[in-house]
């Protein structure tokens, strides 16, 4: 009876966050906080029945000190000694405790509880409102806020890597070569700019690739595909989450209640009491809140859970031919085959759900689709300048050769000149030479002549005379001039060919009639070891350091505050913050083996595909198994994060009411002794001030080391 009056008022102050939990809209998750705080504001709480008995441990020290009972009292000093002086004695052990005391936890007191709600935990509700849940539903959006709440090194983790993933698509992107020619570079700054915005919001949404065969591959056409991202990227830009004022305003109000609290909690009369230290545990557990949310406005995430799908086919209207380009991801029908389920569930799983919480399970898939898209940019555009060089290379071809023809053609016109002018000569001289010869022959004739007519008889002489008297002639045959000889040029004789260079023998295939290749994953050789999974492997191990580092330094000082305050030692508060710390990095390793041993089930399933093989050759028992034991995996790690979500809320609540104020928890399990000290003995004992000072000290630089670096980074880098 007495345990249900005390849980009473608690399951009234769980109310609010249960309400909370069944809707995925931030403003009703605001609205809900605001109910309590003002509910809270409240200093009584008339509807709580008094308990009948409860304990009065401020009477059980009197009567401890004045013992009334025949049970023995243990006395202890303020070394941890038994005393039997009554003004030494500072604290009893647990069987004295309970003697005296009873088991029952003290009065509750809604004057206690409603400043330790409202100023330590309720800041903290109020900002998870503000985390990017962006899934598919109610049962998702849940899912994602349990995730969170759950396993602050899971939500780590994917926040480290989506800004990690963003750096990494930038790095391939600008190793990409840059055009010579001017006008082309500002194009392709712009795909590239294009093409990083899409894919760092892309990382929240399951999405495939579409990229042309290699036998129909022509290049790629800058203007198309630049059009296609540009308009993807003013979708995204339209539907992203900015650091609005309210964001700010929140932020800022949660800041400062912090620092009131914990400007109150270092107060004279304050510092190492139980409450104090509880209320600030409860600080520095939560404080991972504000990192987390202003880590998603940095990385950049869009508020919308179909914002790339709903970019993608408003693209895909516009600009069908583009290629490569993202696409949505629909299951096939092969995605619907038996084989893919076990234990009723998709073994794909959390690759599948939108959602930014859920990057942690896509990591690999992402960086896959990522590396070959970049690459198929990379050799497409190679491919494009390849043959436009050709082009260039033809034209510059025909331009020297019609250079080259020209100039035989002036040096043949000159060399013809030259032929004539040298025949013109030798046919002077030839006819020079015809006529002295002829003059020649006819001084020699007419001396034969003259010789033969002194010979002959006086009756020729006289007949010859007579032929002449009479106007005859005699008729001479000259012998034909010397045929002149005839000079050839001989020239070199050059063929260029005019016929333009082919691109290949796939140049002529038209746009939108080749068949796209479109996977999430592509296939790659077995055991080959690709530079992608080095830089994926990597970037994980990074994420986890960073997960780790920020749950320790909140999570983990929240549990040495409470281990170091008197009385030291593990005990109720302590022990419950722990098993909040372990179970959450124990969610953080089963989601991510889960999501490894998913991975590499698709990859076989992959290799089937490429294969063509028949399911006995590679669906065998392990296939069969590997499937079974991711899904079981994901189930255990989600239940726990439920658990360990519902827990932590518990667990401050059972600090904020008396339900630890029992002699088991301040004797830490009966380890310890009950202290009865006042403030001043408590600073002193063990420098629990000190303590205090350095653990909130090192979570508060921590996470303001986090915002400030993460916000650089970003500006930075991406």
């Amino acid at each position: 009876m007495r345990l249900s009056l005390i849980k009473e008022p608690a399951k009234s102050g769980r109310k609010p966050s249960r309400d909370m939990t069944q809707t995925s809209y931030p403003s009703t998750f605001v609205y809900a906080i605001l109910f309590i705080q003002i509910f809270s504001s409240v200093q009584a709480w008339p509807l709580a029945p008094e308990p009948s008995r409860t304990a009065n441990f401020t009477q059980c020290r009197a009567d401890i000190l004045n013992p009334t009972l025949a049970y023995e009292p243990y006395w202890v000093d303020i070394y941890g000694q038994r005393t039997f002086n009554q003004l030494e004695a500072v604290g009893a052990d647990m069987g004295t405790c309970v003697a005296y005391c009873g088991s029952s936890p003290s009065a509750f007191e809604w004057s206690n509880f409603s400043p330790q709600f409202t100023g330590w935990l309720l800041p903290s509700l109020a900002l998870l409102a503000q985390l990017p849940y962006e899934a598919n539903g109610l049962w998702h959006n849940l899912m994602c806020l349990f995730l969170t709440v759950g396993s602050p090194p899971l939500a780590m983790y994917s926040l480290a890597l989506t800004l990690l993933n963003s750096r990494y698509a930038k790095q391939l992107l600008d190793s990409l070569p840059t055009p010579k020619n001017i006008d082309e570079q500002l194009q392709f700054d712009e795909l590239k700019t294009a093409v990083f915005q899409a894919l760092r919001i892309s990382q929240q949404e399951p999405f495939a690739i579409a990229i042309r065969s290699a036998d129909s591959r022509v290049g790629l056409d800058l203007a198309i595909v630049r059009a296609w991202w540009r308009s993807v990227r003013e979708s995204l830009v339209k539907s992203a989450r900015w650091f609005t004022a309210s964001l700010a305003t929140q932020a800022a109000w949660a800041i400062i209640a912090f620092a009131f609290t914990w400007v109150d909690a270092f107060g004279p009369s304050k510092v190492g009491t139980n409450i104090t230290a509880f209320g600030l545990t409860i600080s520095l557990c939560w404080s991972w809140v504000t990192v987390i949310v202003l880590g998603w406005y940095f990385a950049g995430v869009s508020f919308s859970k179909s914002s790339i799908t709903d970019a993608i086919e408003q693209a895909d209207k516009m600009h069908p031919d583009a290629f490569p380009r993202l696409v949505t991801y629909k299951r096939s029908l092969h995605d619907q085959d038996r084989s893919h389920f076990a234990l009723t569930r998709r073994i794909a799983g959390d690759v599948e759900h939108p959602g930014p919480i859920y990057n942690y399970a896509r990591v690999l898939v992402w960086s896959h689709m990522v590396y070959y898209l970049v690459e198929t940019i990379r050799q497409d555009t190679s491919l494009f300048r390849t043959v436009r060089d050709q082009d260039e290379e033809q034209q510059q071809g025909q331009q020297q050769q019609e250079h080259r023809h020209e100039e035989q053609q002036q040096q043949q016109e000159q060399q013809q000149q030259q032929e004539q002018q040298q025949q013109q000569e030798q046919h002077q001289q030839q006819e020079q030479q015809q006529q002295q010869e002829q003059q020649r022959r006819q001084e020699e004739e007419e001396e034969q002549q003259q010789e033969q007519r002194q010979q002959e008889q006086p009756g020729v002489q006289q007949m010859r005379w007579q032929h002449e008297q009479q106007g005859a002639h005699e008729l001479q045959f000259l012998r034909p001039p010397a045929t002149p000889e005839r000079f050839h040029s001989v020239t070199s004789s050059v063929s260029y060919s005019t016929q333009p260079l082919t691109r290949s023998q796939n140049a002529d295939v038209e746009r939108g009639k080749d068949t796209p290749i479109v996977a999430r994953y592509l296939w790659e050789d077995k055991g080959v070891v690709v530079q992608w999974k080095r830089d994926a492997h990597g970037r994980m191990t990074w994420a986890i350091v960073c997960a780790t580092l920020l749950s320790l330094m909140t999570v983990g000082s929240a549990f040495g505050l409470d281990f170091v305050t008197p009385s030291i030692g593990l005990g109720c508060w302590s022990g419950g913050m722990l098993i909040y710390w372990m179970v959450s990095y124990i969610i953080l390793v089963v989601l991510i083996l889960a999501a490894l041993i998913s991975d590499l089930w698709s990859v076989r399933e992959t290799r089937m595909l490429h294969y063509k093989m028949q399911e006995s050759t590679v669906r065998g028992m392990s296939y069969r198994l590997m499937g079974t034991i991711a899904v079981a995996l994901r189930l255990l790690g989600k239940l726990l994060a439920f658990l360990n979500s519902a827990w932590i809320v518990i667990h401050c609540f059972f600090g904020f009411t008396p339900f630890y104020d029992t002699c088991y928890c301040l004797t830490n399990r009966g380890t310890t002794f009950w202290l009865w000290l006042d403030g001043a003995q408590l600073r002193d004992l063990g420098n629990t001030e000190r303590f205090w000072g350095g653990f909130a000290s090192a979570t508060g630089v921590t996470c303001l080391f986090f915002i400030i670096f993460m916000r650089r980074w970003t500006a930075k880098r991406l």
